[in-house]
């Protein structure tokens, strides 16, 4: 059994910020999508002939992308459809435009003639994809989308060399798509027909650009044994898990934790590893001599072994969606254990997926990350290795990373950028193809683990815990000095700021904590009263924006409550300046129903209803 317990960190799904490509050849499932599947396709906007360019234009309702969870309000930097056919095609001025409205249908014979932002212009764009897969375009200006408003999204291309592709699609009821006619010779194109056509399509959603300090504060965990696991799938649920088959939830945000093994007995040895998609649905790892999976769909009410491994130790498992997943172990039998599941983790195959041992090498637990088909593990052989095709046969690539001998902690916030931490900290920004040294933080000894979400990092080294807000360049404490050590750390998506834990020796459990600064605040026309605004959209779903308005600087606290009083999230806690201050609110975890914003900042007190309706 190992005695070393690293690091685990959640899988973020948001990218802040993507460098633009100059081809589309990284194929990756969408953060977000609607449909995907079946054999219906069409021609526009990719593989239109003559091959002199068309145009379209499509209607997505609101909460349109729901799989595999509903997307969030924030910005949209990066599009997808999902190809035919395997081709390859370089496109001439091609161009993306993005809009939102009330409408649910779009004009019955014309263009969509509302607002709109290009958010994608390039003289020359190669799009190379591969059959039933989605390939996707980083855009040059993210597009704030509001995930209760339809959006409208018009893509034009002037001709294309090369063979273009169809994309696939399902049909929904009125006019859901535009589309210029075959017959168009010119660029932009002319009208020509509507249906109830929708692409298949996806987007990735960072989170809203708003500025954020942060701190950590600690949480009472009720155990006292070690935790060494910790997985955050929102803002709101969190799962942590340890020594002695302990595992601990919270679905309020830290406030309270509860026992997320009530009926002891399955679960057998120490939890290495833990990962929830959700409140009710988890995958843990124990390695007590043979090596086991559990999985709980019922919030850990009941637990069921899934898979075990004589004389294997799982290190790490990520779910990528609600059916797909991986899991990665130490080698048996001179080969690495590298499984993956295709339904939920309730069964796992290392088909296809050989990966040779080299000399003795192992790995560390925790220490994988996922995005789409990019896969990365860390070992204690001076290497990370990666795989850009899913874990398959033949795909794998081990990337030596001097100076780190265990790489105990790895993590991506998108396909391209990524840290290491051992004894140093290692940046890549070619999808772990190379690793280079980045700023050194504070402290000594090893680096446990890391986690973080766009350009924001934060890892874990002995007691204390060091944030980065420019990719690893810089460090400063992060806020937290403790007395126990500290082995995990999760990072997830919050609403306006960021939001994790990191857990610990004796039964630790920190959480960070994000203030919005300056939110939309003109200073130069500072209010004169303190005022609550009604949120906007109101009803809602699952996302709205709540105003309020500061005469002079000082400590405020927003907060959300359901009608039994009880604290549901907490949006606003710290000193703010004087200003206007619009904050984001983000319900996707919570039930349809009447809560009630109340803000305190100083002697003002002020509360409302708002009403949220899935």
């Amino acid at each position: 059994m190992k005695t070393r317990c690293p690091h685990f960190f959640r899988n973020a799904a948001a990218f802040a910020v993507l460098l633009l490509a100059l081809t589309a050849n990284i194929f990756t499932q969408p953060q977000y999508y609607n449909f995907t599947g079946g054999t219906a396709n069409n021609a526009f906007p990719f593989n239109t002939l003559p091959a002199s360019g068309k145009t379209i234009q499509t209607l997505y309702l609101p909460g349109a992308f729901t799989t595999p969870t509903p997307a969030p309000g924030g910005n949209i930097i990066k599009f997808y459809v999902q190809s035919v056919s395997t081709v390859s095609a370089t496109f001439t001025q091609l161009t993306i435009k993005m809009g939102q409205t009330t409408d649910t249908d779009l004009p019955t014979a014309a263009w969509y003639t509302g607002a709109m932002t290009t958010v994608f212009d390039q003289s020359n764009y190669t799009m190379s994809p591969t059959a039933d897969q989605f390939i996707g375009i980083t855009l040059t200006t993210p597009f704030n989308y509001d995930p209760t408003k339809s959006l409208v999204v018009e893509i034009t291309q002037c001709g294309y060399t090369g063979t273009g592709f169809g994309v696939r699609n399902t049909s929904l009821s009125g006019v859901k798509r535009h589309a210029g006619p075959l017959s168009a010779t010119n660029c932009p194109h002319p009208y020509g027909n509507s249906s109830a056509i929708t692409t298949h399509t996806g987007v990735d959603i960072a989170p809203p650009t708003v500025p954020c300090s942060y701190s950590w504060s600690t949480n009472t965990s009720g155990v006292t044994g070690l935790l060494q696991a910790v997985s955050a799938p929102s803002s709101t649920v969190c799962w942590v898990a340890g020594a002695t088959a302990t595992v601990r939830k919270t679905t309020d945000g830290g406030s309270t934790w509860t026992n997320a093994n009530p009926n002891p007995g399955v679960i057998n040895g120490d939890v290495y590893n833990i990962w929830a998609l959700d409140a009710n649905n988890a995958l843990l790892t124990t390695s007590p001599g043979a090596t086991f999976i559990y999985r709980t769909t019922n919030g850990g009410t009941n637990w069921t072994q899934v898979f075990t491994q004589a004389g294997g130790f799982i290190d790490a498992i990520v779910m990528t969606n609600a059916t797909t997943g991986y899991a990665y172990g130490d080698p048996v039998s001179a080969r690495w254990s590298l499984w993956k599941t295709t339904d939920g983790g309730a069964t796992w195959d290392s088909t296809g997926m050989y990966l040779p041992q080299a000399a003795s090498e192992a790995g560390w637990n925790n220490a994988m990350c996922v995005i789409g088909n990019n896969i990365w593990f860390g070992t204690n052989n001076t290497k990370v290795y990666r795989s850009t095709n899913g874990g398959a046969t033949g795909s794998w690539t081990g990337v030596t990373t001097t100076g780190n001998v265990s790489t105990y902690g790895v993590w991506f916030t998108s396909a391209t950028n990524g840290l290491c931490v051992g004894t140093i900290v290692q940046k890549t920004t070619d999808g772990g193809a190379t690793w280079v040294n980045a700023g050194t933080p504070g402290g000594t000894g090893n680096m446990t683990s890391v986690g973080g979400n766009g350009d924001y990092y934060w890892l874990s080294r002995g007691n204390n815990i060091y944030g980065s807000s420019d990719f690893g360049a810089t460090w400063t404490a992060g806020g937290y000095t403790g007395t126990q050590a500290l082995w995990g750390t999760s990072i997830t998506t919050g609403s306006p700021c960021l939001a994790g834990w990191s857990v610990g020796a004796t039964g630790t459990v920190v959480e960070l904590n994000g203030v919005p600064v300056a939110v939309n605040d003109p200073t130069s026309n500072i209010p004169t009263a303190y005022k609550l605004e009604q949120n906007y959209p109101n009803p809602f779903n699952p996302t709205t924006s709540i105003t309020f308005a500061m005469p002079v600087a000082g400590n405020v606290e927003l907060k959300v409550y359901d009608l039994l009083g009880k604290e549901v999230a907490s949006l606003v806690s710290g000193n703010l300046t004087a200003g206007t201050h619009v904050v984001p609110f983000d319900a996707s975890v919570l039930a349809s129903g009447v809560y009630i914003y109340k803000i305190t900042a100083g002697s003002f007190i002020d509360s409302k209803k708002m009403v949220l309706i899935k």
